[in-house]
């Protein structure tokens, strides 16, 4: 997992260079269904997406294999905007999109025609100019499921956790050397997304302006999940809002859709009205969740 803040003065905005590419690749990938014919082998997953990238895309990655993780680095000359911090609405560079748009085809081309795969993928593209990661992370499966049509693309779109940080180290770096190649479990993955997901449906166009968010923080340590927030409602809302209710919805949704029962509890501290709650696994997954 990234293991550090988010770079932007608005966390949510991260998460708007992959709703671009979302509908082009997911698109792209059901026009080739026809096309791929080839099931890879295992072992030749990095090697393939490799090739294709720099054959089909002129595009210099590295990929590594962990056990249940594909790792692809993407050194790139530039990520944010000329104009970012000038004009709002400008964030990545154009140039940006295409290349990852690129990268996200190519992977899920190659992971869908094989018969084993890892069980995530990470993408990192790094401004190797001044230094900045921006990081894509993914569930195989979510993937499949998706390109299958068990999955609409707006939800694979929320599942993806994107983490973009200032990274002194990636400057010059066209290999990859600064990144720590890791196996990412499903417990991180899921604790990182559901915190996530709470930034983004308080943040979301159209309710940001009655919500302020401060803080929002998940994490999955020795059986247990814990989130903290500072959420502070500053207008009224047509109907009455519970943060803490929305946030156990948001919780259970995710745990229920992964089927995924490996903790024990679950910690939920609001920073903001310095209470803290403690859920077992068995409320979570009854009717009787508060």
């Amino acid at each position: 997992m990234t293991k550090s803040k988010l770079f932007l003065k608005k966390p949510a905005k991260a998460a708007l260079l992959l709703f671009s590419l979302a509908v082009p690749f997911l698109a792209l990938l059901n026009g080739c269904q026809n096309q791929i014919k080839s099931t890879y082998k295992e072992e030749d997953i990095p090697y393939v997406v490799k090739e294709i990238c720099k054959d089909e895309y002129s595009l210099d990655v590295t990929t590594k294999r962990t056990a249940n993780t594909l790792w692809i680095y993407a050194p790139v000359d530039k990520i944010l905007h000329k104009d970012y911090g000038v004009k709002e609405d400008k964030v990545f560079d154009e140039e940006l999109s295409e290349k990852l748009r690129n990268i996200l085809t190519t992977i899920g081309r190659v992971l869908i025609s094989s018969d084993n795969t890892p069980e995530f993928f990470a993408l990192v593209a790094s401004d190797i100019k001044i230094g900045l990661d921006y990081t894509i992370i993914g569930n195989i499966l979510d993937m499949k499921k998706s390109y299958a049509g068990f999955l609409p693309w707006t939800e694979a779109n929320r599942r993806y956790v994107i983490g973009f940080k200032v990274a002194p180290e990636a400057i010059g770096d066209t290999g990859g050397t600064h990144l720590k190649f890791y196996d990412i479990k499903l417990g991180d993955f899921l604790a990182e997304q559901i915190a996530q997901r709470i930034n983004a449906q308080f943040q979301q166009e159209g309710r940001n302006k009655y919500f302020q968010v401060k803080k929002v923080d998940g994490k999955f340590r020795d059986d247990v999940f814990m989130f903290e927030y500072d959420i502070k409602q500053v207008a009224a809302t047509k109907e009455k809002t519970d943060i803490r209710k929305e946030i156990l919805q948001t919780i259970g949704y995710l745990l229920k859709s992964y089927e995924f029962k490996d903790f024990s509890t679950i910690e939920i501290n609001d920073l903001n009205l310095n209470d803290k709650l403690t859920l077992s696994r068995e409320s979570i997954y009854s009717k009787a969740m508060p």
